[in-house]
């Protein structure tokens, strides 16, 4: 590690307004290749800092225009996101000094008159903190961009529009709290009368439920069409399931079989969230629920299969648990209760505008921008 960094040609800035002072510093840290600049005062040095990138800088406490603390206050809008270690210097041997410079953004600290031993180590050490940092920084932005392409490979696995199916109208969101997530929603058309409506749910976040998630919706695709009954494609998919999911994950999940011809609703659910199913003409909320268990856990898949009957006008609303369980400052769930009150509240709202219209009422309660959960609804009106 010691040759990696004495191997890099690093450049530092030493602002002190003694000649003597920068002229060890200069002749010490040269014999290690080390580039070096010199500013006389805090004022020079934070110009030299805007038009030029260093990797350290030794700044004394003491000097006319501006101290070396006011320098560390002037640089934060320079450096931003870049880490440059600063290295205050003080002929004083100060505790309350010290704290103040380590509270503005100094990260260490020389005492005057300079051993040059202490100053060479105490460089390297922060160089080797630079060069770690740099590092994890890279790999860190690389991590991200390969997250933004997987988001929009994600955004082909999850669409978030079904125009190919005009009636029932479907209308959804999906706000994963990372830039990928594992809750998941499709609809599929089982033949010229049928279509199949399915919400679900991946234990955890991140990339490992993102991952299970595209495998697992690949599944429901390939076996919805082939099953009558949502229990029984939920009986394939728990034996399938197991030889997808990491350790400790499983999957919940709501389906239902829409019979346009027979104006029904065949339903099964997996330990997912009830939906809820807004009767327009009494005004009233319906929570839609069978017994059931999670998926890929069991060895045997046992779901019950309920059917209502559907008329026009009717919502059908299928969501996952970080819209029930979105908390407010006092602690309280927007719940399903929040969400049967919204269906109640804005039954003449239609597609986009009836789910904008929810997200606000949910950031209302508590701010979507802090949210500890993936975020993910569709609406389907009859």
């Amino acid at each position: 590690m010691l040759d990696e960094i004495l191997n890099n040609p690093w450049s530092i800035l030493i602002i002190d307004d003694s000649k003597l002072n920068r002229f060890v510093i200069q002749k010490t840290l040269s014999e290690y290749g080390m580039l070096i600049d010199e500013a006389i005062d805090g004022v020079e040095g934070v110009e030299m800092l805007k038009t030029k990138k260093y990797d350290l800088v030794l700044v004394d406490i003491i000097m006319p225009r501006l101290d070396g603390f006011g320098f560390l206050e002037a640089i934060k809008p320079i450096t931003a996101d870049n880490f440059i270690p600063v290295i205050l210097m003080t002929g004083l041997d100060d505790l309350n000094s010290k704290i103040m410079g380590l509270t503005i953004g100094a990260d260490d600290f020389l005492l005057k008159p300079l051993n040059t031993r202490e100053l060479v180590a105490r460089v390297l050490s922060l160089l080797r903190l630079k060069k770690t940092h740099d590092e994890l920084f890279e790999k860190n932005n690389l991590i991200q961009t390969e997250l933004k392409a997987a988001r929009k490979v994600q955004q082909y696995v999850v669409p978030l529009s079904f125009p190919e199916i005009p009636d029932p109208a479907i209308s959804c969101r999906y706000l994963p709290i990372e830039q990928i997530g594992g809750d998941f929603f499709d609809v599929f058309r089982l033949d010229e009368s049928r279509f199949g409506f399915l919400i679900a749910d991946v234990t955890g976040h991140g990339i490992p439920a993102a991952l299970v998630m595209s495998m697992s919706t690949m599944l429901f695709r390939f076996h919805a069409p082939l099953y009558d009954q949502p229990s029984d494609l939920f009986r394939i998919i728990n034996t399938q399931a197991k030889s997808i999911l990491l350790d400790g994950q499983y999957i919940t999940a709501f389906y239902l079989i829409y019979d346009e011809k027979e104006k029904t609703l065949s339903f099964c659910n997996a330990g997912h969230t009830r939906a809820l199913y807004y009767r327009r003409d009494k005004s009233r909320v319906i929570a839609l629920d069978t017994e059931g268990f999670f998926l890929g856990i069991a060895d045997i898949s046992t779901h019950e299969n309920r059917t209502i009957h559907v008329e026009k006008g009717d919502r059908l609303f299928l969501y996952t648990d970080g819209i029930a369980e979105l908390k407010n400052t006092a602690g309280e769930d927007f719940g399903e209760k929040g969400l049967a009150r919204a269906l109640r509240t804005y039954p003449e709202l239609k597609g986009e505008m009836f789910c904008d219209t929810l997200l606000s009422d949910l950031d209302n309660h508590a701010s979507l921008a802090t949210r500890s959960d993936d975020i993910a609804f569709m609406c389907i009106d009859f």
